[in-house]
């Protein structure tokens, strides 16, 4: 062998190791536009804190995360085209959506692609129990409106109960109203449904006089933040008695300042406890308020533990095709409050929280 002359492997690792060195590209999914805006906002900043922590420490396998971040604009078709051109990008998985209903709009094209998409806050009873392509890391609605039902039939002794519900996120609202529906009736209850168009030029005046048109002993708003709160609003200049409840989705920190003191006592579920004082949980909070500028809410944890759960992934498979197996194969995840396991359907168990305004703070029911 002449001194100039290369062995005939050297090529082929060199490039093996280029492609070694090159940033992993992982999607993101979020609503950043519109009334849906805040839960897409937190999703994609607690997901985005978590890539940069990622890299600041040697990135995931020696390899940097490139984030690359579309907004689905709560629209079906804005949401597939984002999800197509995140998969034509390269992506190895996407986080995202936050909402059920582009979850619903994009998980065909994601099946098809076999590119995995990793949900913070997908959490339609639907998807639950399905071998597809989609992780959620929030537990589906049954759980919810069950340890709710049961706040209501046997706590306040709510028989009448009027639900507000938005059908611009049909898969996550509907699905709520028909599990609250069936479980307060079968204690002896009543369901009054008034559904209504996020967005649509109606009045949320009219849409609190229409609920509380049946006299009910509740009612309870399935919306997103600045509905929730406009609805609060509305529904207490009407009656002072009436007893408030809402979803996760529409108490987040914004919907709260919005709602002022109409939220107050309004009573709702949520998988976090955001009062929790554990070392982690408060790195994390304080993390977060430092690199935003105010304090985190349930969407930008789960969009946090999103990032770090597709991490963990990563370092056992960084392909596309393999991800999916890989994530199914971890077991227990170190979550920011607790552990939880994802099951062989992508589907994770949480505690639930009963969670009350108190100030304009939320805090666990006592």
């Amino acid at each position: 062998m002449s001194r100039l002359a290369r062995p005939a492997w050297l090529p082929v690792a060199l490039l093996l190791a280029a492609c070694q060195r090159q940033p992993i590209k992982l999607g993101g999914a979020f609503g950043l536009s519109g009334r849906h805006y805040d839960l897409g906002v937190s999703g994609r900043d607690g997901a985005t804190l978590a890539v940069e922590e990622l890299n600041a420490a040697g990135g995931v396998g020696g390899r940097r995360l490139e984030f690359l971040v579309r907004d689905d604009a709560q629209d079906p078709r804005v949401a597939r085209a984002a999800v197509q051109a995140l998969v034509d990008q390269g992506v190895v998985a996407i986080v995202g959506h936050m909402t059920s209903a582009m979850t619903e709009a994009t998980l065909p094209l994601a099946n098809q692609a076999h590119v995995l998409l990793v949900s913070p806050t997908t959490s339609a009873s639907t998807f639950q129990g399905r071998d597809d392509w989609l992780i959620m890391l929030y537990p589906s609605t049954r759980s919810s409106t069950a340890m709710l039902v049961e706040r209501l039939a046997a706590v306040d002794g709510v028989r009448r109960l009027a639900v507000i519900y938005d059908l611009s996120n049909r898969a996550f609202t509907e699905s709520w109203h028909d599990l609250v529906k069936a479980g307060l009736e079968a204690r002896g209850g009543q369901v009054l449904a008034v559904p209504f168009t996020s967005g649509e030029d109606r009045s949320m005046g009219a849409l609190a006089e229409r609920a509380l048109a049946a006299r009910p002993d509740g009612v309870l708003v399935v919306a997103n933040a600045l509905d929730s709160a406009s609805l609060c609003q509305q529904l207490r200049k009407r009656s002072a008695v009436v007893r408030l409840y809402g979803t996760d989705w529409g108490f987040t920190q914004d919907g709260v300042a919005q709602g002022g003191r109409a939220v107050d006592g309004a009573i709702f579920t949520l998988k976090v406890d955001l009062e929790d004082r554990t070392p982690t949980f408060q790195r994390f909070r304080n993390a977060y308020q430092v690199r935003f500028g105010r304090v985190p809410d349930f969407a930008a944890m789960l969009g946090y533990e999103a990032v770090q759960v597709v991490a963990a992934g990563l370092r056992r498979d960084a392909s596309r095709e393999g991800l999916r197996a890989a994530i199914l194969g971890l077991g227990t995840v170190n979550g920011l409050q607790e552990d939880f396991r994802i099951d062989r359907f992508g589907d994770v168990g949480r505690r639930q929280f009963l969670m009350t305004v108190r100030d304009g703070r939320i805090v666990p029911l006592r």
